[in-house]
């Protein structure tokens, strides 16, 4: 992928706009807190804003120590786990910016997330996604050749956006364990869809078709409309009348972290 575009993808914001449960202030609170207006990357998560909302909202709140933040837009809980790029996509594309998103602390809906468990066990999360993606990819033998320092790197240049020291380690999961540049084993990505599960299956970037006759084999460059049938063996045909939005993290990891929104 081209270093501008990667660079490119990567610097997509989303103006976001959070705003405190009413319902929730603390009886003797006389002034609701001002909303809290931020540009949050769309590879980023929301809980790495969690200490900045806390600080704004927590003393109007007055939460006891079960309570819990979590985030919702409109009705919807947002999934703590899911990009920002992604929820946006799935739940907010098409609202008016800035996107509106209201702090809880009150009510957890248990039945729709998963309970927070802080930035150690979301950098757990995130390693054990490098490794799934380079699995398919290589084996897992770049992600083992890792050390400590690099994984370090590449989670500390997520969480503060820096785009320079996240790709000095992630340029190394782009290639084999020698460094070469080669055809991934399998793609590694997540197909998103509102109220589903993500989905994701096994598909190589090249295919081969082989000739009855002459026994040859023919390669077959797989293209995003490949994914998309794996998902909907009726994709093509349903296109006609019918407007889909799929939203894929082509994860060249989770850690290419490059979310794309497709309607096709």
């Amino acid at each position: 992928m081209e270093h501008s575009i990667k660079k490119e993808v990567w610097e997509g914001k989303i103006p976001v706009c959070f705003s405190v449960d009413e319902g929730e202030l603390d009886g003797g609170t006389r002034n609701i807190p001002e909303p809290c207006y931020l540009m949050v990357p769309r590879v980023s998560y929301f809980p790495f804003l969690y200490d900045k909302l806390e600080k704004l909202f927590e003393k109007a709140v007055n939460p006891s120590r079960e309570d819990e933040m979590w985030l919702s837009f409109e009705t919807v809980p947002l999934k703590w786990h899911y990009p920002v790029g992604v929820l946006y996509d799935l739940h907010g594309r098409g609202s008016r910016l800035p996107w509106n998103i209201t702090v809880h602390y009150k009510n957890f809906p248990e039945e729709e997330l998963l309970h927070y468990q802080g930035k150690e066990a979301m950098s757990v999360l995130f390693r054990s996604r490098v490794k799934e993606a380079d699995n398919l990819k290589h084996r897992c033998e770049v992600s083992q050749s890792l050390t400590p320092q690099d994984y370090g790197q590449l989670w500390h240049g997520l969480v503060s956006n820096t785009y320079d020291e996240f790709w000095g380690v992630n340029s190394k999961l782009m290639l084999n364990i020698r460094g070469d540049p080669e055809p991934f084993r399998f793609i590694p990505f997540y197909i998103y869809r509102e109220g589903n599960p993500i989905f994701q299956k096994l598909i190589a970037p090249v295919s081969y078709l082989r000739n009855e006759d002459s026994d040859e084999k023919t390669e077959i460059v797989q293209r995003v409309g490949d994914l998309f049938k794996l998902y909907d063996p009726e994709w093509e045909s349903s296109m006609t009348g019918t407007v889909r939005t799929y939203y894929v993290n082509a994860c060249m990891l989770y850690a290419l972290l490059c979310v794309c929104g497709c309607v096709l």
